[in-house]
């Protein structure tokens, strides 16, 4: 399946740290030039969230968590969001789940090598 995923942490030192306790920002671009966003969660991230918010008091004191376009997943690994984006996209599901952005640009869609757009 053709597309190109780009996650923030791959960029910091916290990528390999905490790929089970973590929330990462995810673009997928396809080859028609659309992205779409989405911010993944890992299940124990979750918690981890819940607990901190119920001892700072924020979100009712951790009575609730929410945020846009929220995956939640085992770890936030390269492998992991690869398979779940691919699975999403075969179910027809990522346009739902995800948010659209701005489309890629021709001036930046050097980034992506010679043949990925259509």
């Amino acid at each position: 399946m053709k597309k190109h995923i780009w996650i923030n942490t791959e960029l910091s030192e916290i990528e390999s740290q905490q790929k089970n306790d973590n929330n990462v920002d995810v673009i997928v671009t396809l080859p028609d030039r659309t992205r779409w966003w989405g911010t993944f969660f890992t299940y124990q991230n979750i918690e981890t969230l819940r607990r901190k918010n119920k001892n700072t008091g924020e979100n009712l004191s951790g009575t609730y968590l929410w945020s846009i376009n929220m995956v939640i997943v085992e770890d936030v690994s390269r492998e992991t969001i690869e398979k779940v984006v691919d699975e999403l996209i075969r179910e027809g599901d990522l346009q739902t789940i995800m948010a659209r952005i701005d489309d890629v640009s021709s001036d930046s869609e050097a980034e992506y090598g010679d043949d990925f757009f259509e």
